[in-house]
């Protein structure tokens, strides 16, 4: 079995990435301050009152860093499109005045990942504790700044590399992205990891058979491993799960359904830069591009993400409507759901407890049960209302029909 590698083991709290919402902050499309056109670390300096009002819990930053950790020239320091390492060490300060943590890509050469495990290959080592000295409290695993591709041997030799160097610093945490056949095998009791990115449930169609199947399944791979599932409702192409789920306005309401479900389970959430605004995928192909810069304020593009127009991807003229500005003071905007269903997780006891009990449901739905805490989380996925659980209505992904849950809405109840 894999050993946490940032937990001893012994009792006592559970560690604080146990059940924490992660927020991807795509560092290049989140917010421009220097006015390149291109998102940069001052800029997501400039939002934090806005990540600490969101409600999440840590910060992940992507492709950060100048090179791979294993290039000794560049491996400890920004990327210059990003800024300063003054800039990095000042977002961390910030981050974690305002009770956030912060994560960062741990990335290697693929070619070079065979000088891991010789006796002088200090330069990864010391790359990787420059950053662990400047604060950073989790570290994700990939083989190139940014990649999303499960962990195959190169990823097991850096962590392998990893677990002795995080053992020297309590408190911090490795992830690594993980298909079902790794992850249900534990392969390897020296590659050692504390929380396992699993994407099933972003390859999951709107369908309550096969997303309960998929839960079941990723929530009895944690529990074999000791370790805490982890919900995520994009997949490897990051498409917006409003762009999944079909878009317009049955992908809105099925993507604010998946969320209340995701939120209302046991383990780790990820979120992705602009998922909590309900933004569509921009263009119409599924590739990695397929989003837009964060739209902030105001009826045209930029939507206050750059003080100069253009430079990026393109920004639709709809967007105007899914600003935080736009969306802020609205109750009803799928920002406002994501905001009280992450205060919620933190302070309603309902949602408490590692254990989900599934209980029966009508045809396209299911319903399960949080325990201890006893919060009932019920999905319609058919094309008819359905009754609601018994219940008080807690928090719904949309209006109900007076008792009854209609198609592409969640409840939560107690």
């Amino acid at each position: 079995m894999n050993a946490p590698v940032g937990d001893s083991g012994a009792a006592g709290p559970a560690p604080w990435w146990h059940d924490a919402v992660f927020y991807r902050v795509d560092v290049r499309s989140f917010a421009d301050a220097s006015g390149d056109g291109v998102g940069d670390l001052d800029g997501v300096r400039s939002r934090m009152g806005y990540l600490e009002l969101l409600g999440v819990d840590a910060l992940w930053l992507t492709a950060l860093t100048a090179s791979p950790l294993t290039d000794p020239q560049r491996g400890r320091a920004v990327d210059p499109v990003l800024g300063e390492l003054d800039s990095f060490e000042a977002l961390v300060d910030e981050a974690h005045a305002a009770g956030l943590r912060v994560a960062m890509d741990v990335a290697v050469q693929r070619d070079r990942v065979d000088l891991l495990e010789t006796t002088d290959h200090e330069v990864f080592e010391g790359a990787v504790r420059f950053w662990l000295g400047r604060g950073v409290d989790a570290l994700r695993v990939a083989v190139a700044p940014g990649t999303a591709e499960p962990a195959g041997a190169a990823e097991r030799a850096v962590l392998r590399a990893l677990a002795p160097i995080v053992a020297d610093h309590p408190g911090r945490c490795i992830g690594v992205l993980v298909d079902a056949a790794w992850f249900e095998d534990s392969p390897d009791p020296e590659a050692a990891w504390d929380i396992g990115i699993d994407l099933r449930l972003g390859r999951t169609p709107f369908d309550a058979a096969e997303l309960r199947d998929v839960i079941t399944r990723v929530l009895g791979s944690a529990r074999a491993l000791g370790v805490p599932a982890v919900w995520a409702l994009s997949s490897e192409e990051r498409v917006h799960p409003v762009s999944r789920f079909g878009g317009g306005a049955a992908g809105e309401a099925r993507a604010r359904a998946l969320a209340l479900v995701t939120l209302g389970l046991p383990g780790v959430v990820g979120l992705e830069t602009g998922e909590e605004l309900g933004l569509p995928s921009t263009g119409g192909r599924v590739t990695p591009s397929a989003r837009g810069p964060m739209p902030w304020e105001g009826d045209e593009a930029p939507y206050g993400f750059s003080p100069v127009p253009g430079g990026w991807w393109p920004m639709s003229a709809e967007w105007a409507g899914y600003t935080v500005e736009a969306q802020l003071e609205d109750p009803r905007s799928t920002l406002s759901l994501h905001r009280r269903a992450l205060e919620l997780r933190e302070e309603h006891p309902a949602l408490r407890g590692g254990e989900v009990s599934w209980f029966g449901a009508p045809p396209g739905c299911f319903a399960f049960r949080r325990e201890p805490g006893e919060l009932t989380c019920a999905l319609n996925t058919g094309t008819e209302p359905v009754s609601l659980p018994p219940g008080e209505v807690l928090l719904t992904s949309g209006a109900l029909e007076d008792d009854r849950l209609p198609p592409n809405t969640a409840v939560w109840l107690i």
